[in-house]
């Protein structure tokens, strides 16, 4: 790396004879510049004038081979410094506002004269030196300027107020310039140094003032003056060799004024932990800047939106803004048959195969399964800036479910949740979160709608309805048209958490007595899939496909053990409900609704026929009804039905009469099968060849066998007939 040349640069260095001056002038010498040292020659308070100072630095650069002339006027009188520039070099590249002097006195104690001739040196004298170069620069489109503010100016220093304006005027002062220099080549930076020198003897410790030398202070300056570098408008803090940037950052504030009310000072006092918040900021680099932010507070205030109430626990307009990360989950179909006994499947109940065991040619997920990958992001809700809650004052209040497509009973679902709004209810909050469910392939599954009431936390101005909620629906004012009447276990609530929902409300009675309760209740998502349960097997044949979407209001708690029943009334496609606690009669469901498919609306899929699609496993059947031989016939006695696969859905059907007559082995449904195995046409092929055994098959979920399974142990016969074909 080469090292800063300022060849033929003229450099004006104003206070230039001692101190911080004297290291950047001897600096820009020794690297080609051409100087002009500026220096009073007073004392530290300003007293008295002596050419000495400016005279010896000029020397010392001349004897390292630079050149150098001294100017002695004061920098009141900028333009006989520039002068001296422009007669002896011709031309002005840099300007180093250096020289001050102080007075510092207590405030009570500084006299007016004080105060005046330290903003006459440090804060007039920059701006008359300035404005003297300032036409130059423009005109040669080239310009590099430094201001010399203080950390006094910056964070303020005991007695010291005349000093510290002087000093922060200048950053005011340099922040402007370097907007208008721009345009012109004109870049104009700050440093706020912290060093040694006559200055500061007898502030800044003696053992201290070793590690704090001028020449560590010299090479930002230099560097912020050459060409290379392109820095405009920065502020730097220096000292002891470190260096640092500074910036203007603010609180995010709040927006204390609504729309058609008089803002008052009482609102400020309310919200003023809200307005001096730090854990949310902003940066601000212009004026600019400072003002859209004006504007989008007062679009805020014009959409009825602001924060008044801040100080409340409750922030929607924060809570709303919060991202939440996606979340992931895998599931098997011992996931789902926990599930479904924790929502009171049972052997006990009619086809519970399709419901209870992984190996049923049926098996299927209840459609209210699909709370429960949303529940686990949804549990994660109150961790949103402005949702500062107790979580035993926490109600689920509603829950909607909508269903896309069926569940697989093995699948890896991702969901992405939002809160759409916290609603203000007098007497709590309600906050209202959507989570959208998306399979491996990206494809929607399902989606959820919670409403979760947090008691005792309304009072925080904020809506009082929205658009976004799905709304509950009452019954029809009639006599339900059906009703299921079932008995929970004691231990429903302990069978219910394993699949998720562990809140110690449900199991632990010290946790559900800081709640309110007196003994651990049942989960309402519990309740919510016993209704599910209750309307499909009533009207959807106990048929998942057949439930579009669910919607619950929970309206008392319930305790395991206890009875529900489910009263329905079926208008077109959907079913109302209502869920009565038998033992108090008490309702726990209300305004809730179940939407059916309805088949008249759906679109049916035209799919190729069965005899139109080509499978491996068409020659096996096809062979082995040539092969048929009565004596196979006889050992088998039975009526197969084969469901060959591909890409999971039934592509083509075989009938197997191993029971009547010859027997025969066709295309085509069996009327009254014995046996119905499912199985894809990749494992038919394997089964026939020998390298899949059929009981590992069956066993490892590979083929599914419905009606007399026994009667598959018969099929072996086929299997090795066909072994060589």
């Amino acid at each position: 790396m080469g090292s800063l040349r300022f060849d033929g640069k003229v450099v004006i260095v104003t206070g230039g004879g001692q101190g911080l001056g004297r290291e950047y002038a001897l600096e820009f010498g020794k690297r080609g510049a051409f100087v002009v040292v500026n220096d009073l020659g007073s004392t530290p308070g300003g007293v008295g004038k002596t050419t000495k100072a400016a005279d010896n630095v000029v020397e010392e650069i001349r004897n390292l081979g630079g050149k150098a002339v001294a100017n002695y006027d004061s920098v009141e009188f900028g333009e006989k410094v520039v002068k001296t520039a422009l007669e002896n070099f011709g031309r002005i590249d840099i300007l180093i506002n250096n020289a001050g002097i102080l007075r510092d006195r207590t405030f009570k104690r500084m006299s007016e004269e004080e105060w005046d001739l330290i903003q006459k040196v440090h804060l007039k004298g920059a701006f008359s030196v300035t404005k003297a170069v300032w036409s130059t620069m423009q005109q040669q489109k080239y310009g590099r300027i430094i201001m010399t503010s203080s950390p006094a100016g910056i964070y303020g220093n005991f007695g010291q107020t005349n000093y510290s304006a002087a000093k922060m005027g200048l950053v005011g002062l340099a922040n402007t310039l370097a907007l208008e220099g721009k345009k012109y080549g004109i870049q104009v930076n700050t440093i706020a140094p912290t060093a040694m020198t006559r200055l500061t003897k007898g502030i800044i410790p003696e053992a201290a003032g070793k590690e704090m030398k001028p020449e560590y202070v010299m090479p930002l300056v230099v560097y912020l003056c050459h060409d290379s570098c392109k820095e405009n408008g920065g502020v730097f803090e220096l000292a002891g060799g470190h260096i640092c940037k500074l910036r203007w950052q603010r609180t995010k504030g709040a927006v204390l004024r609504e729309l058609g009310k008089r803002m008052t000072p009482e609102d400020v006092k309310q919200n003023w932990d809200a307005v001096v918040d730090w854990k949310e900021t902003e940066v601000v680099q212009t004026i600019g800047e400072s003002t859209m932010k004006v504007g989008e507070a007062v679009a805020r205030i014009n959409a009825g939106d602001n924060d008044l109430g801040s100080n409340h626990p409750i922030q929607p307009a924060l809570a709303k803004k919060h991202e939440f990360k996606p979340y992931t989950q895998k599931h098997d179909a011992f996931d789902i048959i926990l599930y479904h006994l924790g929502i009171g499947a049972s052997t006990k109940q009619q086809e519970h195969l399709k419901f209870l065991f992984e190996r049923s040619q049926d098996f299927c997920v209840i459609p209210s399964f699909g709370v429960i990958p949303a529940f686990r992001l949804n549990e994660h809700m109150a961790s949103a800036p402005g949702l500062k809650i107790d979580y035993t004052r926490v109600l689920h209040g509603e829950q909607y479910l909508e269903l896309f497509k069926p569940i697989s009973p093995e699948a890896t679902l991702t969901s992405k949740m939002k809160i759409s709004e916290v609603l203000d209810k007098g007497s709590g909050a309600a906050i209202i979160t959507d989570v959208d469910t998306f399979d491996e392939s990206g494809e929607k599954v399902f989606h959820n709608q919670f409403v979760t009431f947090v008691v005792g936390y309304g009072g925080f101005k904020g809506k009082r309805s929205s658009d976004v909620l799905k709304v509950v629906m009452n019954p029809p004012d009639r006599k339900p048209d059906a009703l299921v009447e079932e008995r929970t276990n004691v231990d429903q609530a302990a069978l219910y958490r394993l699949s998720g929902d562990h809140n110690p409300l449900h199991i632990d009675p010290a946790f559900a007595a800081m709640g309110g309760f007196k003994t651990p209740i049942l989960h309402g998502l519990c309740s919510f899939g016993y209704a599910t349960r209750h309307v499909m097997q009533t009207y959807a044949n106990n048929d998942p496909a057949k439930i579009k979407a669910i919607k619950v209001r929970f309206a008392k708690p319930v305790l395991p053990g206890q009875t529900l029943r489910t009263e329905m009334w079926k208008e077109g496609s959907r079913v109302f409900l209502r869920m009565i606690v038998v033992e108090t009669g008490d309702a726990c469901l209300t305004g809730s609704y179940i939407d059916l498919v309805d088949s008249g609306s759906e679109k049916v899929q035209e799919s190729e026929p069965e005899s139109a699609v080509k499978l491996s496993s068409d020659i096996l059947f096809e062979g082995a009804a040539e092969r048929l031989k009565p004596d196979i016939v006889k050992k088998v006695g039975a009526i197969f039905q084969w469901n060959i696969t591909k890409d999971g859905k039934v592509a083509k059907s075989w009938e197997m009469d191993l029971m009547n007559g010859p027997g025969v082995i066709r295309q085509g449904q069996a009327k009254s099968p014995d046996c119905t195995v499912t199985i894809s046409d990749d494992d038919v092929m394997a089964i026939f060849n020998g390298s899949l055994d059929p009981q590992q098959a069956f066993f490892s979920g590979k083929m599914g066998v419905k009606g007399n399974i026994m009667l598959a142990q018969k099929l072996d016969v086929i299997f090795k007939s066909q072994a060589k074909l």
